[in-house]
């Protein structure tokens, strides 16, 4: 009886530190913002970026918008590719990072601190518009609807939108999921997932091995899979694509690490 009293209390005080490292999706990426360049390794990020959008891109294509544009890397890739580019987050953390990438790497970008539902163009419409690196798992399957909804009113005809996301049909049904690990002198860091029945607990944990100092950061993020994709693009008006990856593979729902998905405003 008292060893089930114990892990009673063990388990409630997992629960109450959990509740408490919670936090909504802006203060998860404030938090996150002085790490994240460190993470995704900046530069070669945005090398990658530049080499993958620019097979996604129209040889007319002169405005984007990058929704989730984190600290900075799609935007400054759009730019460096000669397109001019909206870039909109709802973290201040993050955008005062990309502002600085942005000088760093003598690009001109328009920023703008915004969540991605309450965006509003003020009547300006793109060529192109990306979010990618997961940011629409961060908004529950209702908000994409609006948000693909909007996307369409946003582009010109002819346009497209790129959408990349964690490929979630591979990941397990249940449990933990370590998604990566990175650690040098200074600091150990841990992204992971745990898995529920509708959404996933975003975790990373955080070790300052100077000071042996641990934090833990959590926020909610929505499993979108293909089928969604497909039924709201059908419902709104789009043509769709889907890939496996930037390279453009072929999507396997068993293999593939991301689910790119390519919406077409036809003319």
């Amino acid at each position: 009886m008292l060893n089930l009293f114990i892990q009673g209390s063990y388990k409630a005080e997992c629960l109450l530190t959990s509740r408490k490292n919670m936090k909504t999706n802006s203060q998860f990426f404030d938090e996150l913002s002085d790490d994240y360049d460190l993470m995704i390794n900046f530069e070669n990020a945005l090398k990658n970026k530049i080499s993958f959008i620019k097979n996604f891109l129209a040889i007319n294509y002169k405005t984007a918008l990058d929704l989730g544009c984190g600290t900075g890397a799609d935007a400054i890739a759009l730019s460096k590719l000669g397109i001019q580019v909206d870039a909109v987050d709802h973290s201040s953390g993050m955008l005062q990072q990309a502002i600085k990438n942005a000088k760093f790497f003598d690009t001109d970008i328009n920023f703008i601190e915004s969540g991605l539902i309450a965006f509003d163009a003020k009547n300006k419409n793109y060529d192109f518009i990306v979010s990618l690196g997961n940011t629409i798992a961060n908004i529950n399957v209702l908000e994409l609807r609006i948000l693909l909804s909007t996307i369409f009113g946003m582009l010109n005809d002819g346009g497209s939108a790129l959408i990349q996301i964690v490929n979630y049909a591979k990941l397990p049904k249940s449990g933990n999921h370590i998604l990566n690990v990175f650690e040098n002198d200074e600091v150990s860091i841990i992204r992971k997932y745990k898995i529920n029945n509708n959404n996933f607990d975003f975790i990373i944990d955080k070790i300052d091995k100077k000071s042996q100092q641990k934090s833990q950061i959590i926020t909610k993020l929505y499993p979108h899979s293909e089928n969604d994709f497909n039924k709201m693009a059908e419902e709104i008006g789009f043509d769709i694509d889907l890939y496996g990856n930037l390279k453009k593979h072929t999507f396997s729902p068993g293999e593939s690490p991301n689910l790119v998905v390519v919406l077409k405003k036809v003319l």
